[in-house]
């Protein structure tokens, strides 16, 4: 079954396809921050470590508030510290479809 980990969380979530991580978190008992939940405020900001090829390409609402985070990222973090970093919303990054059932995604909040 695929599955989804969070940096220092010790359980794991199973996850479906086409289901966003806020989603599949949620039901199996894990609260994410969020307000919206339509992928444009940014509170259930996350980071991808690992997985990122099963999950869908950011929709063109995800794509204007990620751009807008890595801003911030980078205000907090410095200049260029947002290279590299796969920044997505719990809400909006969904699962492929024909997910296969051996999927890890790794993810970290981002306060």
């Amino acid at each position: 079954m695929p599955k989804v980990s969070i940096t220092g969380v010790k359980q794991e979530f199973k996850i479906k396809e086409k289901e966003s991580l806020f989603n599949a978190l949620r039901k199996q008992g894990k609260e994410l921050m969020h307000s919206c939940l339509a992928g444009s405020c940014g509170s259930c900001r996350i980071k991808v470590v690992s997985g990122s090829e099963f999950l869908q390409s950011p929709k063109i609402i995800e794509e204007g508030t990620i751009k807008a985070l890595e801003v911030n990222y980078e205000r907090i973090f410095g200049p260029g510290s947002a290279k590299g970093v796969d920044i997505r919303l719990a809400c909006s990054a969904r699962t492929i479809e024909n997910l296969p059932d051996n999927a890890e995604i790794h993810i970290e909040e981002i306060p």
